[in-house]
């Protein structure tokens, strides 16, 4: 099975639209990230994920007692532990608090990259052979596929950075909206062509977006992270993945006044002790032939019929006291976080995740200045930057 091939793997049904809706998406993120820092002579950052809470050094070590079925990709060498490094970041597209004025939370992320892999790589890092694992704090993606993620990006140029147009058609149901409001709606709804099954899904949305809102979390080292999206598990299951503190106290306790950064702050207080942390990762693995809602990343898989599956130990080591320097913030800065960054067993699936691989790639190389001479390799063209920024020419 050629698993780099969508059109071979048996779970994913792509629409004809897709690769037009991709590319127009793409497009977008270059022109969202100059509008946002290019304009303002800013240092353009990552396209989503640009808020940092700090990345961590840690070992992922894939567990001695491990069911042979799960034996695949990364984890089919029991007890073999990775050097990997931990971005945890707030999701929102421009650096804000991380509770706004209206005291809404947004979502987290966790992206873990393994270093040296053995096996087929999809897409090679800069040269190495790592495995990336992406996480937010929520079981599923407030987006269920390109058509609606191009939607939201067309709003979002158009009325910068602000979102709320994407739910105009769930106003329709508002008795007090006017006549002259209502033909507003229904003449964009005619111009983007959002069907009945479209509106549902933005509904859908509408309700992920406000449990995003209503869950606060006060340490980023104390919430469980999950892929949301669906990956390949070999070539005839498919997984989602998730990394759960091992000590979970299931409370949450935010700071009465919590400053801007304060998830920051609470990390870097976590790594000032000599406690070490560890996270449990964990894999829900299934192969039936229903409907596994690959194509709709807002898709639920009950844990109650596919419980998730510890697989592997995530230590982080303390005390990290490093965080905050001037080298430390520019590797992190510097790291490209991508799911294709992947082994084979493990590729991307479905309509969100095809969508990644090329806005990942534009985002980075953009921010990096790696696509003003596309034909240089990665290594080559930093090394021209760098050079530059030496000598000045």
């Amino acid at each position: 099975m050629a698993t780099s091939d969508p059109t071979h793997c048996p779970f994913e049904h792509s629409s004809g639209n897709e690769a037009k809706q991709i590319s127009e998406t793409t497009d977008i993120t270059v022109k969202l990230l100059d509008k946002r820092y290019t304009a303002k002579h800013e240092k353009i950052l990552r396209a989503v994920h640009p808020k940092s809470h700090g990345c961590v050094q840690a070992t992922f070590t894939i567990n001695a007692a491990i069911d042979e079925t799960l034996k695949v990709g990364l984890f089919a060498h029991p007890g073999r532990s990775y050097r990997s490094t931990i971005r945890f970041s707030n999701a929102a597209a421009l650096i804000k608090p991380d509770i706004d004025a209206n005291g809404d939370h947004g979502s987290r992320g966790m992206a873990i990259k393994v270093y040296d892999v053995e096996g087929e790589i999809l897409l090679d890092d800069n040269g190495a052979q790592n495995q990336d694992f992406l996480m937010i704090n929520q079981p599923v993606f407030a987006f269920a596929n390109s058509e609606d993620y191009l939607r939201l990006n067309r709003i979002i140029l158009k009325h910068n950075d602000d979102p709320e147009g994407f739910f105009a058609p769930l106003k329709l149901q508002d008795p007090n909206l006017t006549e002259a409001e209502e033909q507003r709606i229904m003449g964009y709804i005619a111009a983007e062509n959002i069907s009945g099954e479209a509106i549902q899904r933005i509904l859908d949305t509408f309700k992920i977006v406000q449990q995003i809102k209503s869950t606060g979390i006060a340490n980023p080292l104390e919430t469980q992270y999950f892929s949301a999206a669906p990956f390949l598990f070999g070539p005839d299951r498919v997984m989602k993945f998730s990394a759960k503190p091992c000590l979970d106290s299931g409370r949450v306790i935010i700071p009465e006044n919590p400053g801007d950064d304060y998830l920051h702050d609470a990390l870097l207080e976590s790594l000032s002790q000599n406690q070490a942390i560890c996270f449990d990762f964990m894999l829900q693995v299934r192969s039936e032939d229903d409907d596994l809602g690959i194509e709709n990343a807002s898709t639920l898989w009950d844990e109650r019929r596919f419980p998730f599956v510890k697989v592997a130990k995530i230590s982080i080591p303390a005390p990290q006291t490093d965080l905050d320097s001037a080298a430390h913030l520019q590797h992190c800065e510097d790291l490209a976080l991508t799911p294709w960054h992947a082994l084979a067993a493990h590729r991307p699936i479905g309509s969100i995740n095809r969508l990644r691989k090329p806005v990942y790639k534009a985002s980075a190389e953009h921010r990096l200045g790696l696509d003003e001479k596309s034909d240089l390799p990665w290594v080559l063209q930093l090394l021209e930057k760098l050079f530059k920024l030496l000598f000045g020419r």
